[in-house]
């Protein structure tokens, strides 16, 4: 009876031997597809990594790392929907992980899910106060939601966490970037290059500064490196677009907007920025409907992200440009209420509350967004024709000058200018300012009203 029980025991040791082998042989398998594609991951083989993930998953479905390291690799390439989905399988299995709740934040952020990203920012940061990506995330969510200064503190505490985060100085540079103070946001821009200079979003960002400075060429240059380090990322085409829209080559612009909804079709800027180019081609081509096109982009990029103060503002000028200036302030203040410290809209305002010869208004709208970026030319010009409307040269005289010496190439300001000189009886000045003007535009709506004005000179 002791033989038949011994030899019993023999057969359920070695089964239970057998068995706990092949479950360590799988784990080994598992974890070796995992290490596999944490090296292609390093690499930047995204594609690659995520195969290797998905066949460690596939072995061992309960590894909550697993799902966390491929969507990681899934927010490389753009499917953020996928990296939703395994963030959350991950926080399902183990609900402790910050690294799950920043990678969701970040898909999050990318799809303009602002409020979804600073829940799971917040909850990363209270499971780990140490994770720098916590507080960048945080500063990315309510930098789209308008609030820079809220962001500028977020990204400071993420660089003090982690003063060689990179991605930290880049987003606190899209803060200054908004609040007009360029030098800081140059500042920062540098600093992440030589943190990183293989970092395309570094570049990206300087492009961006490049911009609103009205330095385009740097801008393109930029742009271009870091399409170089990375063909894919679509807001360096967007920011291409721009310095190619402001320089007047409109169709590079719309090619350069094209690839950037090719590669990301979710991006509401690169709608915004190829409306501005539509819009621009409105006034003297009219091949196509330049201008429904333009507002049709308005409205992708407001479906895309109905928190998009640019978009509305985007829009707004369209509607300026059909002379709908009641719509135009509507969409203009919809702007402001969504972002209270972006420039952009109170100068939009102001533009249609000239066309409607409310100066005081137009003034009043002018003077908020100097205010909050004293850099921004089209808002002292602005003010500049309100001054003008109500018979205050001087003060306009002034304006314009300020606006010039921020934009040089600024053709409307030069015509404004001809027009103020010319109420001040300074007509050589003024047909020297529509020359200027004239060397500065193709605008043909412009052009006409320019030598309409010379020949009263």
């Amino acid at each position: 009876m002791n033989s038949i029980w011994n030899r019993i025991a023999v057969f359920v040791v070695l089964i239970s031997v057998s068995t706990l082998l092949m479950s360590c042989s799988i784990f080994e398998r598992a974890t070796d597809h995992y290490k596999a594609g944490n090296d292609l991951y390093s690499e930047k083989q995204w594609d690659k990594a995520i195969e290797e993930y998905t066949r460690a998953i596939s072995l061992d479905s309960n590894q909550p790392f697993f799902y966390i390291n491929r969507a990681l690799a899934y927010n490389q390439i753009g499917k953020y929907d996928l990296a939703i989905e395994d963030c959350t399988r991950a926080i399902n299995k183990k609900s402790n992980i910050a690294l799950a709740y920043t990678t969701r934040a970040s898909a999050y952020n990318e799809k303009g899910l602002y409020e979804l990203a600073l829940a799971d920012s917040l909850k990363a940061i209270e499971l780990n106060p140490k994770i720098a990506l916590g507080y960048i995330n945080k500063g990315w969510a309510l930098y789209g939601m308008g609030e820079f200064r809220e962001s500028i503190l977020a990204c400071t505490d993420g660089i003090a966490v982690e003063p060689t985060r990179a991605m930290a100085y880049i987003f606190r540079a899209m803060n200054y970037n908004e609040m007009g103070n360029y030098e800081n946001a140059l500042a920062d821009c540098n600093k992440a290059i030589e943190l990183d200079p293989t970092l395309p979003l570094a570049y990206v960002n300087r492009a961006w500064v490049h911009n609103q400075t009205a330095v385009y060429e740097k801008a393109i240059e930029d742009c271009n490196t870091a399409i170089s380090l990375d063909p894919r990322i679509a807001t360096a085409y967007v920011n291409h677009a721009w310095a190619q829209t402001a320089r007047g080559n409109f169709d590079l612009a719309i090619d350069d907007c094209n690839n950037a909804i090719r590669l990301n079709p979710n991006l509401p800027q690169a709608y915004i920025q190829r409306a501005w180019a539509y819009f621009e081609k409105y006034p003297y081509d009219f091949s196509k409907d330049w201008w429904q096109m333009g507002m049709d982009d308005c409205n992708k990029a407001i479906e895309l992200n109905p928190k998009s103060a640019l978009a509305y503002n985007m829009r707004a000028r369209g509607y300026i440009l059909k002379e709908e200036y009641r719509l135009a302030i509507a969409d203009a203040t919809k702007a402001m209420d969504l972002s209270s410290e972006f420039a952009l809209p109170d100068i939009t305002r102001a533009w249609a509350f000239n066309n409607l010869r409310l100066w005081d208004l137009a003034i009043e709208d002018c003077n908020f967004a100097i205010a909050k970026n004293p850099k921004l030319a089209a808002a002292w010009a602005n003010r500049a024709w309100a001054y003008n409307g109500k018979g205050m040269y001087d003060k306009a005289l002034s304006d314009i000058n300020e606006a010039i010496r921020l934009q040089y190439d600024f053709a409307w300001a030069y015509f404004t200018r001809a027009i103020i000189n010319k109420n001040l009886h300074n007509n050589e000045q003024a047909k020297s300012d529509i020359e200027l003007c004239l060397q500065y535009t193709t605008d043909i709506k412009l052009i006409e009203a320019a030598r309409a004005l010379y020949a009263t000179l």
